[in-house]
């Protein structure tokens, strides 16, 4: 019986790993080989598989937005806001599916295949890990793999859409890590890893779809909710997936440089993209509640994920409050013209009057025809 792990001894070669990784390529390339690639990595069935589920995913996604944004035309939520708000339930619908199913996958699958040969492992990370098991059921590991590669793919393609290239950074390296961990046919490291990742996520979904329809006025709550992700976030983060994960695959007895070079980059950049950096980032340059879509507020700018039509928004709305204000202004330059032109009119209208009494005083008294009368009204006058 072979051993699950199949698992060289000595250095590492890295230039053979390098090479191994990209054998598809060179099998493609040389036509004897053809054969054995259609046996070990049928590449064009995994080509195949990836373009019509991401067309799936893509016709699936537009219409449950679509659907959503129908049934949420008669509340008070923004326009910017509804998209985000499909994209939020998808999202948590899709890891809770996955989640469901890995967890079933792992507890009737894989841990009765383990619990044979616990006992020939050690757990320590620098030796033989369990997590490194290799599956022997090809078909059915590339089948459910596929499916989770591809979403990450649809998610990568939305978010570079809305112009969110950390994210876009962020969900390629994970689904290179993912590419890599399908190649070798890690199992146990595959569920384990997107168990994890998946739990983490729908708690992160759910906690932007409690604060997304809400206003300003739950400050407290929001200082909650971001306390929480920030807490689940150090558990996932810094104390689970570095020591049952990424150490071990850098310790490896048969180390993998092209799954510890993605694994690792897409562990940095979470780091840089953790929500302490986060808070830390809002309070330098979000200086203005409309500078982000947390509206001020540094918890619910972190919880809720920015999008294009935000930033759309947010520009015709700076741009209404600067015509308003420019318009302001110019009303009130006018002031002080409008008003000297007023008592000016009032002075005029006043001395007209004294005119007209003073006349027919000397009408009255006979003396209208003396010539002195008329100096006398223009000295008035001056």
């Amino acid at each position: 019986m072979t051993s699950i792990l199949d698992m060289k001894a000595g250095p590492p070669d890295y230039w053979a790993e390098i090479s191994n990784f990209f054998l598809p390529l060179k099998y493609l390339i040389t036509n004897d080989r053809f054969d054995s690639m259609v046996r070990d990595i049928d590449l064009y069935y995994l080509i195949n598989g990836v373009f019509w589920i991401f067309v799936a995913l893509s016709c699936g996604y537009y219409a449950f937005q679509r659907l959503f944004q129908f049934f949420l035309k008669s509340s008070s939520m923004k326009h910017f806001q509804r998209r985000l708000f499909a994209r939020v339930i998808w999202n948590i619908a899709f890891y809770a599916a996955s989640c469901l199913f890995l967890h079933f996958y792992n507890e009737f699958m894989i841990l009765p295949q383990l619990m044979k040969n616990q006992g020939r492992y050690s757990l320590f990370y620098s030796s033989d890990n369990l997590i490194f098991y290799r599956s022997h059921q090809a078909e059915k590991f590339q089948f459910y793999s596929i499916f989770i590669i591809t979403f990450y793919l649809h998610g990568a393609w939305l978010d570079f859409k809305d112009a969110d290239f950390l994210e876009v950074g962020s969900k390629g390296l994970y689904l290179l890590s993912l590419v890599a961990i399908d190649v070798y046919r890690y199992e146990n490291y595959f569920v384990g890893l997107n168990l994890t990742v998946g739990l983490y996520s729908i708690l992160t979904e759910v906690l932007a779809l409690l604060v997304l329809p809400s206003t300003n006025s739950h400050r407290i709550i929001y200082q909650v909710f971001l306390g929480l992700r920030i807490m689940v976030w150090a558990y996932v983060f810094v104390n689970l997936l570095p020591f049952k994960y990424f150490i071990p695959t850098l310790f490896a007895k048969n180390f993998k440089l092209p799954l510890n070079v993605p694994i690792w980059l897409w562990y940095g950049l979470s780091i840089w993209n953790s929500p302490v950096l986060q808070y830390f980032y809002h309070q330098i340059y979000h200086t203005a509640p409309s500078d982000c879509s947390g509206e001020g507020s540094a918890a619910k700018c972190i919880l809720v994920k920015d999008t294009s039509e935000f930033r759309h928004y947010k520009t015709l709305k700076k741009a209404y409050l600067e015509v308003k204000l420019a318009h302001i202004r110019t009303t009130s330059n006018s002031l002080p013209s409008e008003t000297s032109s007023a008592s000016a009119k009032t002075f005029q209208a006043i001395k007209c009057v004294m005119m007209l009494k003073r006349k027919l005083k000397r009408i009255r008294e006979g003396r209208g025809h003396e010539p002195e009368d008329d100096n006398d009204d223009q000295a008035v006058d001056t």
